[in-house]
Protein backbone atom coordinates (compact mmCIF):
# COMPACT_ATOMS: atom_id res chain seq x y z
CA UNK A 1 0.00 0.00 0.00
CA UNK A 2 0.84 3.76 -0.57
CA UNK A 3 1.93 5.96 1.79
CA UNK A 4 -1.20 7.76 2.06
CA UNK A 5 -4.42 6.35 0.65
CA UNK A 6 -8.07 7.58 1.58
CA UNK A 7 -8.52 3.76 3.22
CA UNK A 8 -6.52 5.21 6.35
CA UNK A 9 -7.86 8.67 6.26
CA UNK A 10 -11.32 7.20 6.13
CA UNK A 11 -10.27 4.81 9.58
CA UNK A 12 -9.21 7.60 11.26
CA UNK A 13 -12.36 10.01 10.27
CA UNK A 14 -10.36 12.46 9.15
CA UNK A 15 -9.35 13.86 5.55
CA UNK A 16 -6.97 16.81 5.08
CA UNK A 17 -7.86 20.14 4.19
CA UNK A 18 -7.20 22.65 1.61
CA UNK A 19 -9.26 25.92 2.62
CA UNK A 20 -6.81 27.88 -0.15
CA UNK A 21 -7.17 26.13 -2.57
CA UNK A 22 -11.00 25.88 -2.48
CA UNK A 23 -10.81 29.60 -1.56
CA UNK A 24 -8.92 30.11 -4.79
CA UNK A 25 -11.44 28.08 -6.95
CA UNK A 26 -14.37 29.70 -5.54
CA UNK A 27 -13.16 33.36 -6.76
CA UNK A 28 -12.87 32.09 -10.09
CA UNK A 29 -15.76 30.93 -10.26
CA UNK A 30 -17.78 33.52 -8.82
CA UNK A 31 -16.16 35.67 -11.37
CA UNK A 32 -17.12 33.75 -14.21
CA UNK A 33 -20.17 33.12 -12.75
CA UNK A 34 -20.35 36.90 -11.86
CA UNK A 35 -19.85 38.02 -15.57
CA UNK A 36 -22.29 36.03 -16.64
CA UNK A 37 -25.05 36.95 -14.82
CA UNK A 38 -24.75 40.49 -15.52
CA UNK A 39 -24.09 39.79 -19.17
CA UNK A 40 -27.71 38.23 -18.64
CA UNK A 41 -28.85 40.92 -17.04
CA UNK A 42 -27.26 43.53 -19.77
CA UNK A 43 -28.96 41.12 -22.86
CA UNK A 44 -32.73 41.05 -20.84
CA UNK A 45 -32.52 44.66 -20.39
CA UNK A 46 -32.26 44.86 -23.97
CA UNK A 47 -33.85 41.89 -25.52
CA UNK A 48 -36.08 40.86 -22.50
CA UNK A 49 -39.26 42.80 -24.19
CA UNK A 50 -39.38 41.16 -27.59
CA UNK A 51 -38.88 37.76 -25.42
CA UNK A 52 -41.54 38.17 -23.47
CA UNK A 53 -43.66 39.92 -25.56
CA UNK A 54 -43.27 36.10 -28.32
CA UNK A 55 -44.32 34.14 -25.36
CA UNK A 56 -46.95 35.87 -25.13
CA UNK A 57 -47.97 35.74 -28.57
CA UNK A 58 -47.90 32.05 -28.51
CA UNK A 59 -49.99 31.51 -25.33
CA UNK A 60 -47.50 29.64 -23.43
CA UNK A 61 -47.76 31.80 -20.05
CA UNK A 62 -52.01 30.69 -20.14
CA UNK A 63 -50.89 26.99 -21.42
CA UNK A 64 -48.36 26.93 -18.37
CA UNK A 65 -50.54 28.26 -15.91
CA UNK A 66 -53.57 25.92 -16.91
CA UNK A 67 -51.58 22.52 -16.71
CA UNK A 68 -49.44 23.37 -13.97
CA UNK A 69 -50.25 19.77 -12.38
CA UNK A 70 -49.41 18.01 -15.90
CA UNK A 71 -46.47 19.53 -16.19
CA UNK A 72 -45.13 18.90 -12.25
CA UNK A 73 -46.66 14.98 -12.99
CA UNK A 74 -44.59 15.20 -16.16
CA UNK A 75 -41.22 16.33 -15.42
CA UNK A 76 -41.67 14.12 -11.60
CA UNK A 77 -42.67 10.94 -14.17
CA UNK A 78 -39.60 11.82 -16.09
CA UNK A 79 -37.00 11.64 -13.35
CA UNK A 80 -38.71 8.84 -12.22
CA UNK A 81 -38.65 7.04 -15.65
CA UNK A 82 -34.78 7.99 -15.81
CA UNK A 83 -33.96 6.58 -12.20
CA UNK A 84 -36.04 3.37 -13.16
CA UNK A 85 -33.54 2.88 -16.33
CA UNK A 86 -30.36 3.97 -14.94
CA UNK A 87 -31.18 0.84 -12.14
CA UNK A 88 -32.03 -1.26 -14.74
CA UNK A 89 -28.75 -0.41 -16.90
CA UNK A 90 -26.94 -1.42 -13.76
CA UNK A 91 -28.83 -4.78 -13.16
CA UNK A 92 -28.49 -5.76 -16.33
CA UNK A 93 -24.45 -4.80 -15.61
CA UNK A 94 -24.49 -7.12 -12.95
CA UNK A 95 -26.43 -9.64 -14.07
CA UNK A 96 -24.67 -10.09 -17.69
CA UNK A 97 -21.32 -9.01 -17.30
CA UNK A 98 -18.87 -9.61 -20.19
CA UNK A 99 -22.19 -11.36 -21.97
CA UNK A 100 -23.01 -7.88 -22.84
CA UNK A 101 -19.52 -7.49 -24.82
CA UNK A 102 -20.44 -10.71 -26.64
CA UNK A 103 -23.81 -9.00 -27.37
CA UNK A 104 -22.27 -5.56 -28.41
CA UNK A 105 -19.69 -7.38 -30.90
CA UNK A 106 -22.89 -9.82 -32.66
CA UNK A 107 -24.95 -5.97 -32.89
CA UNK A 108 -22.12 -4.58 -34.47
CA UNK A 109 -21.92 -7.24 -36.78
CA UNK A 110 -25.31 -7.70 -37.21
CA UNK A 111 -25.29 -3.96 -38.55
CA UNK A 112 -22.15 -4.07 -40.49
CA UNK A 113 -23.75 -7.41 -42.38
CA UNK A 114 -26.85 -4.90 -43.25
CA UNK A 115 -24.83 -2.47 -44.40
CA UNK A 116 -23.19 -4.56 -46.76
CA UNK A 117 -26.10 -6.92 -47.65
CA UNK A 118 -29.35 -4.90 -47.58
CA UNK A 119 -27.93 -2.66 -50.91
CA UNK A 120 -27.56 -6.31 -52.92
CA UNK A 121 -30.97 -7.90 -51.40
CA UNK A 122 -32.71 -4.56 -52.60
CA UNK A 123 -31.02 -4.22 -55.96
CA UNK A 124 -29.30 -1.64 -55.43
CA UNK A 125 -25.59 -2.47 -55.34
CA UNK A 126 -23.82 -5.80 -57.36
CA UNK A 127 -22.58 -8.34 -55.15
CA UNK A 128 -18.98 -7.07 -56.22
CA UNK A 129 -19.63 -3.12 -55.80
CA UNK A 130 -20.84 -4.20 -52.03
CA UNK A 131 -17.22 -5.99 -51.41
CA UNK A 132 -15.79 -3.06 -53.07
CA UNK A 133 -17.32 -0.75 -51.08
CA UNK A 134 -16.95 -2.92 -47.43
CA UNK A 135 -14.07 -1.12 -46.67
CA UNK A 136 -16.94 1.28 -45.02
CA UNK A 137 -17.58 -1.14 -42.10
CA UNK A 138 -14.22 -1.63 -41.09
CA UNK A 139 -13.82 0.65 -38.22
CA UNK A 140 -17.23 -0.85 -36.92
CA UNK A 141 -15.96 -4.08 -36.73
CA UNK A 142 -12.23 -3.16 -36.26
CA UNK A 143 -13.54 -3.73 -32.15
CA UNK A 144 -14.87 -7.23 -32.78
CA UNK A 145 -12.09 -8.15 -34.24
CA UNK A 146 -10.34 -7.00 -31.07
CA UNK A 147 -12.62 -8.68 -28.77
CA UNK A 148 -12.19 -12.15 -30.72
CA UNK A 149 -8.72 -11.57 -30.48
CA UNK A 150 -8.89 -10.85 -26.34
CA UNK A 151 -11.10 -14.04 -25.98
CA UNK A 152 -8.46 -15.96 -27.74
CA UNK A 153 -5.54 -14.18 -26.48
CA UNK A 154 -6.18 -13.00 -22.92
CA UNK A 155 -8.68 -15.20 -21.84
CA UNK A 156 -8.00 -13.95 -18.05
CA UNK A 157 -8.43 -10.71 -18.69
CA UNK A 158 -11.40 -10.82 -20.44
CA UNK A 159 -12.15 -12.87 -16.86
CA UNK A 160 -11.40 -9.79 -15.53
CA UNK A 161 -13.31 -7.46 -17.18
CA UNK A 162 -16.65 -9.78 -17.26
CA UNK A 163 -16.32 -9.24 -13.09
CA UNK A 164 -15.27 -5.77 -13.19
CA UNK A 165 -18.68 -5.27 -15.22
CA UNK A 166 -20.61 -6.90 -12.66
CA UNK A 167 -19.27 -4.88 -9.75
CA UNK A 168 -20.24 -2.10 -11.50
CA UNK A 169 -23.35 -3.06 -11.69
CA UNK A 170 -23.60 -4.09 -8.18
CA UNK A 171 -22.30 -0.71 -6.83
CA UNK A 172 -24.64 1.77 -8.88
CA UNK A 173 -27.79 -0.33 -7.47
CA UNK A 174 -26.23 -0.72 -3.88
CA UNK A 175 -24.91 3.19 -4.04
CA UNK A 176 -27.56 5.06 -5.46
CA UNK A 177 -25.80 7.93 -4.84
CA UNK A 178 -22.59 7.40 -6.89
CA UNK A 179 -24.45 9.07 -9.99
CA UNK A 180 -25.08 12.06 -8.25
CA UNK A 181 -21.81 13.65 -9.18
CA UNK A 182 -21.65 13.29 -12.63
CA UNK A 183 -25.11 14.42 -12.89
CA UNK A 184 -24.48 18.01 -10.93
CA UNK A 185 -21.07 18.12 -13.30
CA UNK A 186 -23.73 17.76 -16.30
CA UNK A 187 -26.26 20.64 -14.62
CA UNK A 188 -22.83 22.93 -14.27
CA UNK A 189 -22.29 22.50 -17.44
CA UNK A 190 -25.28 23.42 -19.01
CA UNK A 191 -25.34 26.37 -16.73
CA UNK A 192 -21.88 27.42 -17.10
CA UNK A 193 -22.48 27.12 -21.55
CA UNK A 194 -25.45 29.42 -20.63
CA UNK A 195 -23.31 31.80 -18.90
CA UNK A 196 -20.49 31.56 -21.65
CA UNK A 197 -22.84 32.29 -24.18
CA UNK A 198 -24.25 35.69 -22.33
CA UNK A 199 -20.98 36.65 -21.92
CA UNK A 200 -19.93 36.08 -25.87
CA UNK A 201 -23.04 37.56 -27.17
CA UNK A 202 -23.02 40.68 -24.61
CA UNK A 203 -19.31 41.83 -25.44
CA UNK A 204 -18.43 40.30 -28.58
CA UNK A 205 -19.59 42.57 -31.39
CA UNK A 206 -22.21 40.88 -33.38
CA UNK A 207 -20.61 42.02 -36.85
CA UNK A 208 -17.25 39.53 -35.10
CA UNK A 209 -20.29 36.95 -34.49
CA UNK A 210 -21.41 37.04 -37.92
CA UNK A 211 -18.03 36.59 -39.54
CA UNK A 212 -17.86 40.64 -41.43
CA UNK A 213 -15.64 41.59 -39.26
CA UNK A 214 -12.29 40.02 -38.37
CA UNK A 215 -11.63 38.54 -35.16
CA UNK A 216 -8.81 41.26 -33.12
CA UNK A 217 -7.26 41.13 -29.40
CA UNK A 218 -9.20 44.54 -28.96
CA UNK A 219 -12.66 42.96 -29.97
CA UNK A 220 -11.72 38.95 -29.54
CA UNK A 221 -10.86 39.40 -25.65
CA UNK A 222 -14.22 38.36 -24.39
CA UNK A 223 -14.95 35.35 -25.95
CA UNK A 224 -10.87 34.38 -25.40
CA UNK A 225 -11.33 35.01 -21.75
CA UNK A 226 -14.81 33.68 -21.51
CA UNK A 227 -13.77 30.53 -23.41
CA UNK A 228 -10.82 29.75 -21.56
CA UNK A 229 -12.76 29.83 -17.72
CA UNK A 230 -15.54 27.83 -19.53
CA UNK A 231 -13.41 25.13 -20.51
CA UNK A 232 -11.48 25.08 -16.99
CA UNK A 233 -14.51 25.14 -14.94
CA UNK A 234 -15.96 22.73 -16.91
CA UNK A 235 -12.94 20.34 -16.75
CA UNK A 236 -12.45 21.43 -13.18
CA UNK A 237 -16.21 20.18 -12.04
CA UNK A 238 -16.15 16.89 -14.57
CA UNK A 239 -13.12 15.97 -12.81
CA UNK A 240 -14.14 17.23 -9.07
CA UNK A 241 -17.28 14.63 -9.65
CA UNK A 242 -15.32 11.95 -11.33
CA UNK A 243 -13.14 12.04 -8.00
CA UNK A 244 -16.33 11.84 -5.86
CA UNK A 245 -17.57 8.85 -7.40
CA UNK A 246 -14.14 7.36 -7.54
CA UNK A 247 -13.40 7.70 -4.03
CA UNK A 248 -17.34 6.45 -3.86
CA UNK A 249 -16.02 3.22 -5.45
CA UNK A 250 -12.88 3.05 -3.98
CA UNK A 251 -14.33 2.81 -0.47
CA UNK A 252 -17.15 0.70 -1.19
CA UNK A 253 -14.30 -1.95 -2.53
CA UNK A 254 -12.28 -1.48 0.76
CA UNK A 255 -15.13 -2.28 2.97
CA UNK A 256 -15.45 1.33 4.19
CA UNK A 257 -18.59 3.94 4.04
CA UNK A 258 -18.67 4.94 0.60
CA UNK A 259 -21.28 7.57 1.46
CA UNK A 260 -21.36 10.61 -0.87
CA UNK A 261 -20.11 12.98 1.87
CA UNK A 262 -16.76 10.91 2.04
CA UNK A 263 -16.43 10.73 -1.56
CA UNK A 264 -16.43 14.48 -1.48
CA UNK A 265 -14.30 15.06 1.25
CA UNK A 266 -11.96 12.61 -0.65
CA UNK A 267 -12.35 14.93 -3.64
CA UNK A 268 -11.69 18.32 -2.11
CA UNK A 269 -8.38 16.68 -0.11
CA UNK A 270 -6.80 16.91 -3.25
CA UNK A 271 -8.72 19.86 -5.04
CA UNK A 272 -5.22 21.95 -5.98
CA UNK A 273 -4.52 18.69 -7.60
CA UNK A 274 -7.57 18.38 -9.35
CA UNK A 275 -7.54 22.52 -10.74
CA UNK A 276 -4.08 22.22 -12.07
CA UNK A 277 -5.05 19.16 -14.19
CA UNK A 278 -8.01 21.16 -15.10
CA UNK A 279 -5.44 23.72 -16.11
CA UNK A 280 -3.20 20.91 -17.98
CA UNK A 281 -6.03 20.62 -19.83
CA UNK A 282 -7.24 23.78 -20.89
CA UNK A 283 -3.75 23.84 -22.05
CA UNK A 284 -4.44 20.87 -24.29
CA UNK A 285 -7.53 21.81 -25.33
CA UNK A 286 -5.89 25.63 -26.85
CA UNK A 287 -3.27 24.01 -28.75
CA UNK A 288 -6.39 21.58 -30.09
CA UNK A 289 -8.13 24.30 -31.05
CA UNK A 290 -4.80 26.06 -33.07
CA UNK A 291 -4.51 23.04 -34.97
CA UNK A 292 -7.67 22.88 -35.92
CA UNK A 293 -7.96 26.60 -37.14
CA UNK A 294 -4.52 26.27 -38.97
CA UNK A 295 -5.85 23.10 -41.09
CA UNK A 296 -8.94 25.13 -42.16
CA UNK A 297 -6.88 27.71 -43.36
CA UNK A 298 -4.27 25.10 -44.89
CA UNK A 299 -6.85 23.14 -47.15
CA UNK A 300 -6.57 19.93 -48.77
CA UNK A 301 -3.50 17.92 -47.27
CA UNK A 302 -2.78 20.73 -44.31
CA UNK A 303 -6.44 19.69 -42.84
CA UNK A 304 -6.23 16.08 -43.25
CA UNK A 305 -3.09 16.21 -41.18
CA UNK A 306 -4.39 18.72 -39.29
CA UNK A 307 -7.14 16.54 -38.33
CA UNK A 308 -5.17 13.72 -37.06
CA UNK A 309 -2.72 15.62 -34.91
CA UNK A 310 -5.88 16.83 -33.49
CA UNK A 311 -7.52 13.40 -33.01
CA UNK A 312 -4.45 12.18 -32.19
CA UNK A 313 -3.51 14.62 -29.01
CA UNK A 314 -7.21 14.07 -27.70
CA UNK A 315 -6.54 10.26 -27.97
CA UNK A 316 -3.31 10.44 -26.58
CA UNK A 317 -3.76 12.68 -23.45
CA UNK A 318 -7.12 10.52 -22.81
CA UNK A 319 -4.31 7.93 -22.60
CA UNK A 320 -2.10 9.17 -20.61
CA UNK A 321 -4.58 10.45 -17.75
CA UNK A 322 -6.66 6.71 -17.87
CA UNK A 323 -5.98 6.25 -14.38
CA UNK A 324 -5.01 9.74 -13.21
CA UNK A 325 -7.85 10.73 -10.70
CA UNK A 326 -8.04 7.46 -8.90
CA UNK A 327 -4.45 7.67 -8.26
CA UNK A 328 -4.82 11.50 -7.29
CA UNK A 329 -7.85 10.81 -5.21
CA UNK A 330 -6.63 7.67 -3.72
CA UNK A 331 -2.91 7.91 -3.41
CA UNK A 332 -3.05 11.72 -2.71
CA UNK A 333 -0.68 12.72 -5.14
CA UNK A 334 -0.07 15.89 -7.27
CA UNK A 335 -1.29 16.32 -10.67
CA UNK A 336 2.40 15.51 -11.99
CA UNK A 337 2.89 12.64 -10.34
CA UNK A 338 -0.67 10.83 -10.82
CA UNK A 339 -0.32 11.77 -14.66
CA UNK A 340 3.39 9.76 -14.60
CA UNK A 341 1.72 7.18 -12.43
CA UNK A 342 -1.19 6.87 -14.52
CA UNK A 343 1.15 6.24 -17.92
CA UNK A 344 2.81 4.21 -16.49
CA UNK A 345 -0.05 1.67 -15.22
CA UNK A 346 -1.55 2.14 -18.43
CA UNK A 347 1.90 0.90 -20.10
CA UNK A 348 2.04 -2.05 -18.14
CA UNK A 349 -1.67 -3.08 -18.76
CA UNK A 350 -1.97 -1.88 -21.88
CA UNK A 351 -4.00 -5.27 -22.59
CA UNK A 352 -7.20 -4.17 -19.70
CA UNK A 353 -7.44 -0.68 -21.43
CA UNK A 354 -7.43 -2.12 -24.57
CA UNK A 355 -10.34 -4.34 -23.32
CA UNK A 356 -12.39 -1.44 -22.21
CA UNK A 357 -11.92 0.45 -24.84
CA UNK A 358 -13.29 -2.11 -27.22
CA UNK A 359 -15.16 -4.64 -25.58
CA UNK A 360 -16.73 -3.31 -22.40
CA UNK A 361 -17.37 -0.11 -24.77
CA UNK A 362 -19.32 -2.54 -26.55
CA UNK A 363 -20.85 -3.40 -23.89
CA UNK A 364 -22.19 -0.67 -22.78
CA UNK A 365 -23.02 0.69 -26.55
CA UNK A 366 -25.72 -2.63 -25.79
CA UNK A 367 -26.66 -0.80 -22.19
CA UNK A 368 -27.46 2.46 -24.07
CA UNK A 369 -29.37 0.92 -26.78
CA UNK A 370 -31.65 -0.57 -24.01
CA UNK A 371 -32.01 2.55 -22.57
CA UNK A 372 -32.65 4.39 -25.63
CA UNK A 373 -35.55 1.97 -27.16
CA UNK A 374 -36.98 2.15 -23.52
CA UNK A 375 -37.18 6.08 -23.66
CA UNK A 376 -38.71 5.34 -27.72
CA UNK A 377 -41.27 2.84 -26.26
CA UNK A 378 -42.53 4.97 -23.46
CA UNK A 379 -42.92 8.21 -25.61
CA UNK A 380 -44.81 6.10 -28.11
CA UNK A 381 -47.09 4.64 -25.40
CA UNK A 382 -47.59 8.15 -23.86
CA UNK A 383 -48.06 10.30 -27.41
CA UNK A 384 -50.33 7.65 -28.47
CA UNK A 385 -52.29 7.75 -24.46
CA UNK A 386 -52.57 11.02 -24.40
CA UNK A 387 -53.81 12.20 -28.67
CA UNK A 388 -55.03 8.69 -30.12
CA UNK A 389 -53.28 10.51 -32.91
CA UNK A 390 -50.31 8.44 -35.03
CA UNK A 391 -48.48 12.18 -36.41
CA UNK A 392 -48.58 13.62 -32.33
CA UNK A 393 -47.62 9.81 -31.40
CA UNK A 394 -44.51 10.33 -33.63
CA UNK A 395 -43.69 13.94 -32.42
CA UNK A 396 -44.32 13.13 -28.60
CA UNK A 397 -41.78 9.59 -29.32
CA UNK A 398 -38.93 11.75 -31.15
CA UNK A 399 -39.25 14.13 -28.38
CA UNK A 400 -38.75 11.10 -25.79
CA UNK A 401 -35.62 10.03 -27.79
CA UNK A 402 -33.88 13.40 -27.60
CA UNK A 403 -34.47 13.46 -23.67
CA UNK A 404 -33.27 10.09 -23.32
CA UNK A 405 -29.61 11.54 -24.39
CA UNK A 406 -29.39 13.03 -20.86
CA UNK A 407 -30.06 9.40 -18.78
CA UNK A 408 -27.49 7.96 -21.30
CA UNK A 409 -25.06 10.37 -20.86
CA UNK A 410 -25.52 10.33 -17.10
CA UNK A 411 -25.66 6.63 -16.67
CA UNK A 412 -22.67 5.64 -19.18
CA UNK A 413 -20.41 8.09 -17.88
CA UNK A 414 -21.06 6.89 -14.27
CA UNK A 415 -20.59 3.28 -15.51
CA UNK A 416 -16.89 4.36 -16.82
CA UNK A 417 -16.19 6.12 -13.98
CA UNK A 418 -16.69 3.31 -11.77
CA UNK A 419 -14.97 0.53 -14.12
CA UNK A 420 -11.72 2.63 -14.46
CA UNK A 421 -11.21 3.11 -10.33
CA UNK A 422 -12.10 -0.89 -10.60
CA UNK A 423 -9.84 -1.80 -12.99
CA UNK A 424 -7.06 0.23 -10.74
CA UNK A 425 -8.39 -1.33 -7.82
CA UNK A 426 -7.74 -5.06 -10.00
CA UNK A 427 -4.50 -3.69 -10.81
CA UNK A 428 -2.80 -2.51 -7.61
CA UNK A 429 -4.33 -5.83 -6.31
CA UNK A 430 -2.37 -8.13 -8.45
CA UNK A 431 0.26 -6.21 -7.79
CA UNK A 432 0.38 -6.39 -4.17
CA UNK A 433 -0.26 -2.86 -3.13
CA UNK A 434 -3.27 -3.51 -1.88
CA UNK A 435 -2.76 -5.71 0.89
CA UNK A 436 -6.13 -5.64 2.52
CA UNK A 437 -9.83 -7.19 1.95
CA UNK A 438 -11.55 -5.83 -1.48
CA UNK A 439 -15.40 -6.43 -2.05
CA UNK A 440 -14.12 -9.39 -4.41
CA UNK A 441 -14.88 -13.13 -3.37
CA UNK A 442 -11.54 -15.00 -3.14
CA UNK A 443 -12.78 -17.42 -5.26
CA UNK A 444 -13.52 -15.17 -7.90
CA UNK A 445 -9.83 -14.24 -7.90
CA UNK A 446 -8.70 -17.58 -8.22
CA UNK A 447 -10.56 -18.63 -10.78
CA UNK A 448 -9.17 -15.44 -12.75
CA UNK A 449 -5.89 -15.97 -11.53
CA UNK A 450 -6.21 -20.00 -13.19
CA UNK A 451 -7.04 -18.89 -16.34
CA UNK A 452 -4.42 -15.82 -16.76
CA UNK A 453 -2.15 -16.46 -20.09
Amino acid sequence: MTRTDIYEYDKKEKYPSTKNATIGILVVLGVFFGWGAYSLLRLWETYGPIFMSFIQGIGLPTLITQNVTSILVAIGAYIAFNILLALAAAWLAKTLGGKLIIIGAVMISVVAGAIILLPVMGGTMTIQQALTSAWIVGPMLLPVILVGLFYLLFRGRMRVADQIIRQVGKICLEKKGIFIPPLVSMVFTLLSAVMMGAIVFQFTPIQVLLGTEPLTVENGWPLAVGLVLYIFLTTFFFNLAYGTSSAMAYLYMRGRDASLGNGLRSSLGVIGALAVLSIFSVIIAIIRMIIRAVARKAGGVGRVAGNIADVGIAYLWMLINYFTIPVMIVERKSATQSIKRSAIMVKDNLVDVLIKETGVRLAFKVLAMILFIGFALAGGALGWIMTQDLFMTILVLIGFMILAAIPITLTLRTFDIIYVTLLYIYIRKETGEIKGKIAIPSSVMKKIDSVKP
